[in-house]
C-alpha cells in the first residue's frame, strides 16, 4: 500500500495529511490550543437534569460539558470535584466536552474506567473477536487483584491494530501463544499505568493537570495502519515520534531538502485551497457543491457536463457513484461532521438506489470517524452524521 502520512506546517498551522498514492483522503489540523486527551481535576459548576448533563470547571474560567450517561458515581451536586478527561475541544460556541470514563491508550488496547469490554467495528470474524475478548478478560481479573485504585473496574476496547497480531494468510494468529502472550501484557501494562495516575490524582489540588494529553497526531498514528509511512520536516515532531516508535522502525522520514518543500512535493496549499471551496468536481464531468450550515451540511451532486444530453438511468447510476466516493473523501478532507445531508441525482429503479447505499456505506467505511449512513428518500436524498472530533478545516483557516 502506497500510503503516507505527510506531518508539516502551512500558514503556521501544524496538519497531518493522508495521502493513497499520491492522492490527498485526510487533513487533520494540530493546533496547539487543543486539550484533547488532558487529564483535570474539575469542579463541579452547574446540573442540568432536565439534559442529563452537568458543567464542570476545570480551570478557573473555562467550564466543559460533561454527559452524564457514562458517570455512575454518587449523585452530583455543585462543588464536587471529579477527574476528567477532554474528548472535544471547543467548536464555535460549544464548550469542550470532557468525560469521567478517563482511558489510557497502549500499543493494541484503550484501557479505561468502565468494566466493559469491546472489539473495533473493523474487527471481522466471531470466532476473533472472541478471542480478544477472552484474553482481556483474563488480563483484567489478574489485574483486578492487584490495582490501587479497588472502587475501579477497568475495561478494554480492542483496537483495530489488533489486526497486526494476525497472519497475513488470513488465519487469526492472535490464537498463538506468543501474539496472545503480546496483547496480555499490553493489557496488563497500560492498566496499571492508568490506575497508578488515577491513584495520584486522588492527592492532586483542584484544577491540577493529572496528564497532558499525547500530541493529536501520535494518537492518530497509533490506530493507522503500520504500512503507513511518516514523513515530516519539523524537527519537533520528528524528534517525538522517534522517541514513541523508535529510530529503527523503518516508518519515519525527516525531510529536510533545501530546493523544494513538502507543502510543494504533495501539494498541500493546493489542497487546502480546494478543499475551502464551495464546489468539488468529478472526473466524469459533474461536480458537487457542498455548503456547510449552523445546523447541518448540504452535499448537492450536478450531473453538468457528465451525460452530455443523455439521462439514462446507467449513467445518472455511474455519476452517483462517482459522487459517492469523491464525498466520502471530501468530508475527511474537510472534516465535515454532524448531519451531512446530500442531494444525489434522482433516479427511478429503486434497486440502483439500494446498490448506491451500499456504496456510500463501502466508501466511508475506512473513514477513523465513525459514519452512519441512513438510507436514500423517494427524491433521492440520504442523511449520514459523522462525529464531531475537531473543527472543520474552512474553520481552522476561516
Amino acid at each position: 500500500m502506497d500510503a503516507k502520512f505527510i506531518i508539516t506546517k502551512y500558514n503556521d498551522i501544524l496538519l497531518g495529511c493522508l495521502t493513497h498514492e499520491g492522492k490527498p483522503y485526510d487533513i487533520r489540523c494540530y493546533e496547539e490550543s487543543s486539550l484533547i486527551g488532558n487529564i483535570y481535576v474539575a469542579k463541579v459548576s452547574n446540573i442540568l437534569n432536565n439534559i442529563n448533563a452537568a458543567f464542570v470547571d476545570i480551570k478557573k474560567d473555562l467550564s466543559c460539558y460533561l454527559p452524564l450517561e457514562d458517570y455512575h458515581g454518587k449523585p452530583l451536586r455543585a462543588g464536587d470535584e471529579l477527574i476528567v478527561q477532554v474528548t472535544k475541544d471547543s467548536i464555535k460556541t460549544k464548550q469542550p466536552t470532557v468525560t469521567t470514563n478517563i482511558s489510557m491508550t497502549g500499543e493494541y488496547v484503550v484501557v479505561h474506567c468502565d468494566k466493559t469490554v469491546g472489539v473495533s467495528a473493523k474487527i471481522k470474524g466471531e470466532a476473533v473477536r472472541n478471542t480478544l475478548k477472552d484474553i482481556a478478560g483474563r488480563a483484567l481479573e489478574e489485574f483486578k487483584e492487584n490495582r490501587l485504585c479497588a472502587n475501579i473496574e477497568y475495561g478494554v476496547i480492542l483496537r483495530t491494530k489488533c489486526r497486526d497480531l494476525f497472519s497475513e494468510n488470513g488465519v487469526k494468529s492472535c490464537c498463538s501463544d506468543l501474539n496472545a502472550d503480546i496483547l496480555y501484557k499490553d493489557i496488563m501494562s497500560t492498566a496499571k499505568a492508568l490506575d497508578e495516575l488515577l491513584r495520584k490524582a486522588e492527592y492532586l489540588k483542584l484544577y491540577s493537570v493529572v496528564r497532558a494529553g499525547e500530541a493529536a497526531y501520535i494518537n492518530d498514528l497509533a490506530g493507522m495502519s503500520d504500512d503507513i509511512s511518516i514523513i515530516t520536516d519539523d524537527k519537533d515532531v520528528y524528534e517525538e515520534l522517534c522517541a514513541c516508535y523508535g529510530t529503527d522502525c523503518g516508518r519515519i522520514s525527516f525531510y529536510e531538502e533545501d530546493g523544494i518543500s513538502l507543502n510543494s512535493i504533495y501539494n498541500i496549499p493546493v489542497t487546502i485551497e480546494k478543499s475551502l471551496k464551495k464546489m468539488a468536481y468529478l472526473k466524469s464531468g459533474g461536480y458537487l457543491v457542498i455548503e456547510p450550515t449552523e445546523a447541518m451540511t448540504v452535499i448537492d451532486v450536478n450531473s453538468g457536463k457528465s451525460i452530455k444530453g443523455k439521462n439514462s438511468e446507467e449513467d445518472l447510476f455511474k455519476i452517483n457513484v462517482e459522487a459517492a466516493y469523491e464525498i466520502a473523501r471530501q468530508i475527511r478532507l474537510r472534516n465535515l461532521s454532524g448531519i451531512i445531508i446530500i442531494d444525489f441525482i434522482s433516479m427511478k429503479s429503486t434497486e440502483n438506489q439500494i446498490l448506491l447505499v451500499d456504496e456510500l456505506k463501502k466508501a466511508t467505511a475506512s473513514d477513523y470517524v465513525g459514519v452512519i449512513v441512513v438510507d436514500i428518500t423517494r427524491l433521492g436524498l440520504v442523511e449520514l452524521t459523522r462525529k464531531k472530533l475537531r473543527k472543520p478545516l474552512y474553520e481552522v483557516f476561516k
